[in-house]
């Protein structure tokens, strides 16, 4: 899985600044990536890592405002959820999420990587910024 690291955020004063910060999440069983919303991302996180001692999702997203798509790739699949904390399992040869999700799957259709895809994403998208993270899942 690959993520670029830039993130928007809205002024107050109007406009937006850009913030380096991290998508990729590694888990014992799995590999998350976030897009949207930062905050939201990261209570998603949170419950994933936490979600057989605590199944039911966070009334935060469920009732919020969450504006987030997260990825979870395990052994059994690639899973995408939303606010609502449901897995979509993903049967697409590839898949990308976030404002670069239309460019990286372009790039990946044309034969690139995920790491590729991610950084041609960059150059198309200006939400989307360098340097790019990869994950893969460890070996049992």
């Amino acid at each position: 899985m690959a993520a670029d690291t830039r993130a928007t955020v809205e002024t107050e004063a109007g406009g937006i600044r850009l913030m380096r910060c991290e998508k990729l999440y590694r888990l014992d069983d799995a590999i998350i990536g976030v897009a949207g919303e930062g905050f939201p991302g990261l209570v998603f996180v949170e419950w994933y890592r936490a979600r057989l001692t605590k199944p039911e999702p966070p009334e935060l997203l469920i009732h919020g405002d969450a504006d987030f798509s997260a990825l979870v790739l395990t052994r059994s699949g690639l899973y995408e959820f939303d606010k609502w904390c449901r897995p979509e399992r993903v049967l697409n040869r590839f898949w990308a999420i976030g404002s670069g999700a239309k460019a990286a799957l372009g790039a990946m259709h044309a034969g690139s990587n995920a790491f590729c895809a991610a950084r041609i994403a960059c150059k198309i998208d200006p939400l989307c910024g360098t340097p790019i993270v990869t994950m893969t899942l460890k070996k049992r």
